[in-house]
C-alpha cells in the first residue's frame, strides 16, 4: 500500500473540507460556530447542585461548539480557536449575571485516549484566568486519573475579544429553546465562550512530542470546576461519574473527531481503505 499517496490523498481532502469552514467571533450567533454532536443534557448530573455549572444541550440545542480563525495566513499552525459551552443557568445574580466558576476544554491530539492539554477559563471573586494548562502527571485517561497544573503554560488577558458570556436566544443562535433542560424551564441557559492563540497550543504540544496542524484530528472532553486543578463539577457527555474509573473513551467523554476548523475527521482505517480502493480503482483503469 502506498502511504504516501494515501496521505497525501487525505490531506487534499481534509484542505477542501476545511475551506468551506467559517469562523466566528466569540459573541457571534451559534449559527456561525460549528456544533460538536453529543448529548450533554444529563440534566443534574453535576456534584455541586449548581445548575450554572451544569452542561446541557442535546440534538438541535447543542451544547458544544467549536470555531477557527485562520487569521487570513497561509499557515497551518497559527490562527484562533475557540470554543463555546451551553450551561443550564446564569451564575452570579439576577442583576450581574456572570460567570463565576472555571471551564475546561482537554484536548487529546495523538488519539490515544488520554488528555494531552487543557484550555481554561476562569472566573472566581476578583481572580480572572484564560490559559493553556498542562494535564497533572497521572494518566488522565478517566476522570479518577486526570488533574490540571495549578499554573497555565500560556495565559492571556480576559477581554470583549477572547470571552463572551450571555444568554441563548434561538431566534438568532438556532436551535428551538432558549432553556435546553425542560424540567428546569423558565430560566434561560448560558452560552460561555472563549479563545486562544491555536499557535501556542502547537507550540505547547510540540514539547510533548505532538506535532500538530489546523488539519490534525482533534477530540475533547469538556468540564466545569469549582476550582483550577481539578474537574470537580460537572463531565459533558458524561453521566456523573467525576470519579469514575472507566476511560474517557468507554464513558463517552470524548467529542467527535474534527480538526481544528471543526470539520469532522473519518476514522483513519476508513480514510486508509477509501483512499486504497481509489487508487485500485486507478490502477485498474490503466491497465484496461
Amino acid at each position: 500500500m502506498n502511504y504516501p499517496r494515501i496521505r497525501a490523498a487525505v490531506t487534499a481532502t481534509l484542505a477542501s473540507l476545511s475551506a468551506c469552514a467559517s469562523a466566528a467571533s466569540v459573541s457571534a450567533p451559534s449559527t456561525e460556530w460549528t456544533q460538536l454532536a453529543g448529548n450533554y443534557d444529563y440534566l443534574a448530573d453535576q456534584q455541586t447542585g449548581q445548575p450554572a455549572g451544569d452542561i446541557v444541550g442535546v440534538g438541535n440545542n447543542a451544547g458544544f461548539f467549536t470555531t477557527f480563525n485562520d487569521n487570513g495566513s497561509a499557515s497551518a499552525t497559527d490562527g484562533t480557536l475557540g470554543f463555546r459551552l451551553r450551561l443550564d443557568a446564569a451564575g452570579g445574580n439576577d442583576k450581574n449575571p456572570s460567570f463565576d466558576r472555571v471551564a475546561w476544554v482537554g484536548v487529546d491530539a495523538d488519539g490515544n485516549g488520554s488528555v494531552d492539554a487543557f484550555l481554561g477559563l476562569g472566573n472566581q471573586g476578583n481572580s480572572s484566568s484564560l490559559g493553556i494548562y498542562a494535564p497533572g502527571s497521572s494518566a488522565n485517561t478517566s476522570p479518577n486519573t486526570t488533574s490540571i497544573a495549578a499554573s497555565a503554560s500560556f495565559s492571556y488577558a480576559i477581554g470583549a475579544s477572547n470571552y463572551n458570556y450571555r444568554a441563548v436566544d434561538y431566534l438568532t443562535d438556532g436551535g428551538t429553546s432558549n432553556d435546553a433542560t425542560t424540567a428546569t424551564s423558565g430560566d434561560a441557559d448560558y452560552y460561555l465562550s472563549f479563545l486562544v492563540p491555536f499557535n501556542d497550543l502547537v507550540s505547547y504540544l510540540a514539547t510533548k512530542n505532538i506535532n500538530i496542524s489546523d488539519q490534525s484530528p482533534l477530540r475533547y472532553v469538556v468540564a466545569t470546576s469549582t476550582q483550577h486543578n481539578s474537574l470537580n463539577q460537572d463531565l459533558g457527555g458524561v453521566n456523573g461519574g467525576i470519579n469514575s474509573t472507566s476511560t474517557w473513551t468507554e464513558l463517552g467523554g470524548f467529542s467527535q473527531t474534527t480538526n481544528a476548523m471543526g470539520t469532522v475527521v473519518p476514522e483513519p482505517s476508513a480514510f486508509a481503505i477509501g483512499a486504497s480502493l481509489l487508487l485500485l480503482g486507478a490502477l485498474r483503469r490503466r491497465r484496461d
